[in-house]
């Protein structure tokens, strides 16, 4: 499977970066309220996010990379709360609901169960200078490679509560999506990852702040 994400060129791989982040929704111009907003787990294995006003006990998604000096990385799972079992968690893209050249982005602690088209040990992080401060943001992609581009998506789904809620999917625009995509709600978007703080389980978003 290819994956790829065009990015300027005016980027590079930096290890002096925190060693925990969130993921973060930027560049929407459909839906604004959802920009700048940390991805959250509200009781599902797909982050996303929903609007305030929020439960506090709905933990921010936090991560870290498994090998910062390597451009191409697993993302482990950081559990605030509960304390984390004695086996690594990965952040992945699946193919579980069946979309054709549409991933969803998923977290798992068993990663040889989620198929043969789980992808999780080749994220690619650039830093993009000259955007929101001098030190830019810190972008997430899957591994260049050739071939049409995928893209992140925002898809508002139904919370099992009713609650509007935007996940994120990695997408090739094709003909043999365009029909489904069609029924969605959704708005191109860029993930980022935003500087984790303190572990506090006790904390609204499982983080001091």
């Amino acid at each position: 499977m290819k994956l790829t994400l065009l990015l300027p060129l005016a980027s590079f791989w930096s290890t002096a970066v925190a060693a925990e982040y969130f993921f973060r929704f930027s560049g929407s111009t459909k839906y604004p309220d959802i920009n700048n907003q940390r991805l959250r787990s509200n009781a599902s294995d797909t982050p996303g996010v929903t609007l305030a006003p929020h439960n506090p006990a709905d933990h921010f998604s936090r991560l870290a990379v498994a090998n910062p000096s390597d451009p191409y990385t697993p993302l482990l799972v950081v559990p605030t709360n509960p304390h984390p079992p004695p086996i690594p968690g990965y952040y992945g893209l699946s193919d579980r609901d069946g979309v054709p050249n549409a991933l969803r982005l998923v977290y798992t602690y068993r990663p040889e169960d989620e198929g043969r088209y789980f992808n999780y040990r080749e994220w690619h992080l650039q830093r993009l200078l000259g955007r929101c401060g001098p030190n830019g943001r810190l972008v997430l992609s899957y591994r260049p490679v050739t071939g049409a581009p995928w893209r992140w998506f925002a898809v508002k789904e139904k919370t099992p509560a009713g609650i509007d809620k935007w996940v994120p999917w990695y997408i090739k625009r094709s003909p043999d999506n365009e029909a489904i995509m069609a029924t969605w709600e959704y708005d191109t978007v860029v993930i980022d990852l935003a500087e984790a703080g303190p572990v506090n389980s006790q904390a609204p978003g499982g983080v001091e702040e």
